[in-house]
């Protein structure tokens, strides 16, 4: 039906068959009006046919031509065309130069190093198309093009998301993989991106090894070996991090595999740069960093408890907690205490003075010292802290002062002339 010079719609002539598959077939083609290179994805007629699957495969053509990712092959077109009197649904994509996965893998098994380099590659690319909402349903090494400077470029996004997962057609023929089939997608469960997680690791399990981890005689086989045999060991040569990077991937559950293409494009990254070190879950990687951040917090508590602790204590020392207070009752408060301390001792200073006055250079000069400290003045002035430091300055040591005159008693009994002899 369709060959070489085969035209669609008057625009794209086919040149060479590239590929194909249950879906349809991939062609070199020329843009007639652009004058440029493109592949073409050519469904069979059966799904075309199918106004459903016509309708939501023009959808899906619509949101791929949306999505821009240097690891995802540009949509150009969508179209249909009659070749031979039957209607045919095509797609129009950037074409790639290189060759497919696939095409490598028949040759050699990759490294360990260049697979996690894939991996990464691929999971940027579907969490680029997830975000979107679309899901790939088909990732496998015919849909993966490795270009000559050994990047990796996804395409055929939307075809397989616009059909049933395990519809067969008429044929007998299944439209999903079943080598990379994730088992949800044999349970008529929800489709979700966790489909292209398993896929990816499908493919990363091949690359390693260079066959996929289940196969059969026919894809009931496969499939069944999906749901329910486990996943063989990796070679005892694979590193500890890209094996974890696939194990996970390959789980027979969804909540059990990487939750994103992106985390297992992270955790492919961190295995290329230390694959002898499996990487840590984000689950791991969150606790630690809250304990951390506790252990920091009750830290900072502690040592702003100590500086606290440690100013009041010194402010309770220095007295100065506090500034004084006078009341009008004369009557000192405990907030006063601290502020009349120093002004204590020049009060009782007062009685130093007297045993000046007690040498009388003149008799003129002792009694004129001598009332001065009779008098109650002296009293009121020392009154108002006595109180506060009864241990310190005791009453009694006024009259003390007093009787250490060094002169005889009789000599000061005579205040007027004349004195008796």
């Amino acid at each position: 039906m369709l060959g070489s010079g085969t035209s669609l719609n008057d625009r794209y002539t086919l040149i060479s068959r590239v590929g194909g598959g249950g879906m349809g077939e991939v062609w070199r083609a020329t843009d007639t009006v652009l004058g440029r290179t493109v592949a073409v994805k050519v469904l069979i007629p059966a799904l075309t046919e199918d106004p459903k699957f016509a309708q939501r495969f023009q959808n899906e053509a619509r949101a791929m031509a949306t999505l821009r990712h240097p690891g995802v092959v540009d949509v150009y077109d969508y179209g249909t065309s009659e070749v031979d009197g039957r209607q045919v649904s095509f797609l129009v994509m950037e074409f790639v130069e290189g060759e497919s996965l696939d095409r490598v893998l028949r040759r050699e098994a990759l490294d360990p190093a260049a697979t996690m380099r894939l991996v990464a590659e691929v999971g940027d690319a579907l969490a680029a198309a997830h975000a979107q909402g679309i899901v790939h349903r088909d990732v496998k090494p015919a849909n993966l093009m490795v270009r000559p400077d050994g990047s990796v470029a996804l395409t055929d996004f939307g075809i397989a998301h616009s059909v049933s997962a395990v519809q067969l057609t008429a044929t007998g023929a299944m439209l999903c993989s079943a080598g990379y089939c994730a088992p949800e997608m044999a349970t008529a469960s929800d489709i979700t991106p966790a489909v292209d997680v398993y896929a990816l690791g499908v493919v990363a399990y091949e690359c390693l090894t260079g066959r996929p981890p289940f196969e059969g005689d026919t894809p009931v086989q496969i499939i069944y070996k999906h749901l329910h045999t486990p996943v063989p060991a990796l070679p005892a040569e694979v590193p500890p991090g890209p094996c974890q990077v696939v194990t996970r991937a390959l789980a027979k559950t969804p909540d059990r595999r990487w939750p994103t293409a992106a985390l297992m494009s992270e955790a492919a990254r961190k295995a290329f740069d230390a694959p002898g070190s499996p990487p840590m879950p984000r689950g791991r990687r969150a606790l630690s960093a809250v304990v951390a951040m506790a252990v920091a917090i009750l830290v900072t508590l502690a040592v702003a408890g100590s500086v606290w602790i440690r100013g009041d204590q010194a402010a309770e020392q220095s007295g100065s907690v506090l500034p004084p207070v006078t009341h009008d009752s004369g009557t000192p408060t405990s907030a006063v205490t601290p502020s009349r301390k120093p002004l204590a001792p020049p009060s009782k200073s007062a009685p130093v003075a007297r045993p000046s006055g007690s040498h009388k250079p003149t008799p003129t000069a002792t009694p004129t010292v001598r009332p001065t400290k009779a008098t109650p003045t002296a009293t009121p002035t020392t009154h108002e802290p006595e109180p506060t430091d009864p241990p310190t300055t005791p009453e009694p040591t006024a009259p003390t002062v007093e009787p250490t005159v060094s002169e005889p008693p009789g000599d000061i009994q005579c205040i007027k002339a004349p004195c008796p002899s």
